[in-house]
């Protein structure tokens, strides 16, 4: 009989209880107000009372580093997880924790705020097929499932079902839309407190002001992000209200931004460091991602770069002055076929990347995150570059491995060095930079309208973009939807409490730079290893959803 008592409690603890909802009280006095007279969304300065996250694509590693890290930032109240999850990852998260947890009451704690979401559909861009929002009577959130996404199946039916049954969250209005566009997706709607924020991405003529009345209710707080250079062009892929723990609501949130400028400045200052660091894989895995997106886009411009400067050093600097694809184009004629893809090793995680492709090709579904036919396009323009040059002469064959393992050897000397020798791949970097820098100044001066008392600090994380130029605009600037980013988007995190949770940098002096930066913020930094969603453009927050809350106006108990 004790033997299945345990067991029983085992269950109802694991599974059946669900109470970590119930120690968020948003009338609490310690809780920031609601925003007043502007959208109903929440930025990260406000506490989190749920979240949810998806096996889909990372697996069970993923989430349940994530849960744990969540768990541990936000220990004392921490939030309810949604898992939609298999029943092995659910069975890995729960081991996790009582491995992780200072104590087993901790421990009991935790566990009984995990919620199972049971679902056919375990879509893993979390961020994407809906928006959290506020009651501005209880507090509480209020999900909108983005209309006309339409590849998430029945996640968010059954998210709400589960939510409304633990936390009693509600649902609002669909996010309308028609007709739909990569930019409506969760991942281009940010809030700075009551501004709310929604990119450009590929809106055109009065799209984005339609969207901008549904989605942030009063337009004079919608404020346009430069999402538009992005392949994906989703505004947490360059930008994050973060918080400022050293200030009083309403003033209690800083301001991140994508920076190329500092990513190539840090590059030229630590020369002898690596460009690429995986050591925490086997030689084989590092291999593995050097060959996936976005990093063999690099290891090819790579291989070009170092070809020109062997073969003639004049071409080299002609190279420079007008950029690689030009050149190419004007010496070699005629265009020759651009040969198949580089196929990556199929390690664990690539064969879990391959399974997810084939399984939404399979269902007829189109992962808005991967965005096909812009990849493929750059994958074309990419081969057919190296066809031409070796069908001149210019380079001989050689294995992708060969490849592969000469760019995972490149310094930060060589990485900012291919940079500044390629005008196309300086100038795409020096717009993009034009552009964030632009949208910094309207921001700020939006947020000073609106909160006269606030000085938000601001600081720039470094990354750096490969894509294309548009040289017939005047003045030329990047081709729209063209740029990936090439590291993992520092911006693309999520804030718990005092903790910035965000992926691994993989460049060594780009991480010291950014736990600096955060720190000086009054912040902690953590990091999660996030390859499968970087390699599909898109990243940590894009692969999970918090919900928060908010103490409404005039409400206490």
């Amino acid at each position: 009989m004790t033997i299945f008592l345990q067991i029983l409690l085992s269950f109802f603890l694991t599974e059946a209880s669900a109470n970590s909802c119930s120690q968020h009280n948003p009338m609490a006095e310690d809780v920031p107000l609601c925003p007043s007279g502007g959208s109903k969304l929440l930025s990260e300065n406000y506490p989190i009372m749920a979240a949810t996250v998806s096996d889909d694509m990372g697996g069970p590693g993923y989430v349940k580093e994530y849960v744990t890290k969540v768990l541990k930032a936000q220990s004392q109240k921490p939030p309810q997880f949604f898992l939609a999850v298999t029943d092995e990852t659910w069975d890995e998260v729960v081991r996790e924790i009582k491995k992780q947890a200072p104590d087993q009451t901790t421990a009991q704690k935790w566990i009984s705020g995990l919620s199972r979401v049971k679902t056919n559909s375990r879509w893993n861009w979390q961020q994407d097929y809906f928006e959290s929002f506020f009651d501005a009577k209880t507090g509480k959130p209020v999900l909108r499932e983005v209309q006309g996404y339409g590849r998430h199946g029945n996640a968010f039916v059954d998210l709400i079902k589960q939510s409304s049954k633990d936390c009693s969250f509600q649902e609002g209005k669909k996010l309308t839309n028609n007709p739909y566009k990569s930019g409506h997706s969760g991942g281009n709607i940010e809030a700075v407190n009551g501004l709310c924020l929604i990119g450009s991405d590929h809106f055109e003529g009065d799209e984005w002001d339609k969207y901008a009345k549904v989605t942030c209710e009063n337009p004079a707080m919608a404020v346009q992000t430069p999402s538009d250079f992005l392949s994906v062009g989703h505004t947490d892929e360059f930008f994050k209200t973060l918080k400022d723990p050293t200030q009083k609501a309403p003033c209690d949130f800083s301001l991140a931004f994508a920076s190329p400028k500092k990513a190539l400045d840090l590059l030229k200052k630590n020369p002898q460091g690596r460009a690429f660091d995986f050591s925490h894989l086997t030689p084989d895995e590092a291999l593995a991602r050097m060959n996936q997106t976005p990093y063999t886009y690099i290891c090819k411009e790579f291989s070009y770069s170092q070809t020109l400067k062997n073969n003639d050093p004049q071409k080299s600097r002609e190279k420079r002055s007008r950029g690689v694809s030009q050149f190419l184009f004007e010496i070699i004629l005629p265009p020759v076929s651009a040969g198949a893809t580089v196929q990556p090793l199929k390690d664990a995680e690539s064969r879990r990347m391959q399974e997810y492709l084939e399984r939404i090709s399979e269902g007829g579904i189109d992962d808005p995150a991967l965005e096909r036919s812009r990849r493929e396009e750059k994958y074309a323009r990419l081969n057919r570059r190296r066809a031409l040059m070796r069908q001149s002469g210019m380079i001989k064959s050689s294995s992708s491995i060969q490849d592969a393992m000469d760019c995972y050897n490149m310094t930060n000397k060589d990485l900012a060095e291919l940079i500044e020798e390629d005008y196309e791949f300086k100038e795409l970097n020096a717009s993009i930079e034009e552009a964030t820098q632009k949208f910094k100044k309207e921001l700020l001066a939006k947020v000073k309208n609106s909160y006269p008392q606030c000085n938000p600090k601001t600081v720039e994380l470094p990354d750096l973009f490969i894509g294309e130029m548009d040289y017939d605009s005047n003045p030329p600037r990047y081709v729209m939807g063209s740029a990936d980013s090439i590291f993992p988007n520092p911006t693309n995190g999520d804030i718990v409490q005092d903790t910035f949770i965000l992926p691994e940098p993989v460049n060594p002096a780009f991480k010291t730079d950014i736990d600096s930066s955060i720190k000086n913020l009054g912040l902690k930094t953590d990091y999660i290893d996030t390859h499968f969603a970087h390699s599909m453009n898109g990243n940590l927050h894009c692969s999970s959803h918090t919900m928060r809350y908010c103490r409404p106006q005039g409400g206490t108990k």
